[in-house]
């Protein structure tokens, strides 16, 4: 038999149920027993092989003293597993955040994206998708901009690839790729964000991992995010994170200065196409 894949987000529940039961001090049968589930069905719990009944999961909240964090993370996991884009934890992490370092080797990151070039995205992603749920998504997608305009903000800085500038969506024209480009000038020159491309030219490319986030806090741990297909892993491991924020150093030392990456997405806007 193959073996059993844990979904990412279930595998997050499970470790914080875990960390509530070691946190009050049990041991593993000392909840499952009194549960009358057997030790395999907690263990599974934990590790995020499977999901915990809803009947049980206000008496596990309880057996480990977890004062509602387990019924938080089964509901947050639950919608995560629900949602068609796995990104339900990036406005948590957004909001904490005081920096914010993205890299994009394919498309604009989506905390600067306009509604139409978030469209043309879900379009691609998502051939098969009814109109309306795309909507949603935008929608949802455009009201992470207001993270943009908080005060205090977190510092943004995004590295993109020059292909970015360059990648057709939805079949559109240029004007799709002219209209972003000018959406984020306007961000650069408001100090929403700041902004450096990698060059085609370069002769080395630590961004082959694909796309990836660094989110640093005040008061906690910094974490990183990686996408996928269909969504988002948060990456809390102290070795793993240290990867991904090594991995954004060298590709920020590859990508030219902030002036000259402003003035290439300048050029793409004025360049007369017609």
């Amino acid at each position: 038999m193959g073996r059993r894949s844990v979904d990412p987000a279930w595998k997050t529940f499970g470790r914080t149920l875990r960390a509530c039961r070691e946190e009050a001090g049990l041991r593993q049968r000392e909840v499952f027993q009194p549960l009358n589930v057997s030790s395999g069905y907690y263990s599974n719990l934990e590790t995020g092989v499977r999901a915990p009944s809803e009947k049980i999961i206000a008496a596990l909240d309880n057996q480990v003293n977890a004062g509602g964090r387990v019924i938080a993370a089964w509901e947050k996991a639950k919608r995560q597993v629900q949602a068609p884009m796995r990104f339900v934890e990036l406005p948590d992490l957004e909001a904490a955040a005081v920096k914010i370092r993205e890299f994009q080797p394919l498309v604009f990151p989506g905390l600067v994206q306009t509604s139409e070039y978030a469209t043309a995205i879900f379009e691609d992603t998502f051939p098969g998708m009814s109109r309306r749920r795309i909507e949603q998504l935008v929608q949802t997608r455009m009201e992470r901009r207001h993270l943009l305009k908080k005060d205090p903000r977190p510092l943004i800085i995004i590295l993109l690839t020059e292909a970015v500038l360059h990648q057709h969506l939805g079949g559109r024209d240029t004007g799709l790729l002219r209209d972003q480009c000018r959406s984020l000038i306007s961000d650069i020159d408001a100090g929403r964000v700041r902004v450096q491309i990698i060059p085609r030219s370069t002769r080395r490319h630590y961004g082959n991992g694909g796309a990836f986030r660094l989110y640093t806090f005040a008061e906690k741990a910094p974490v990183a995010s990686a996408e996928y297909m269909t969504g988002e892993i948060v990456i809390n491991a102290p070795d793993r994170y240290q990867e991904c924020d090594t991995n954004f150093g060298l590709l920020q030392g590859e990508a030219l200065p902030e002036t000259h990456s402003y003035e290439m997405l300048k050029e793409l806007v004025d360049y007369d196409h017609e």
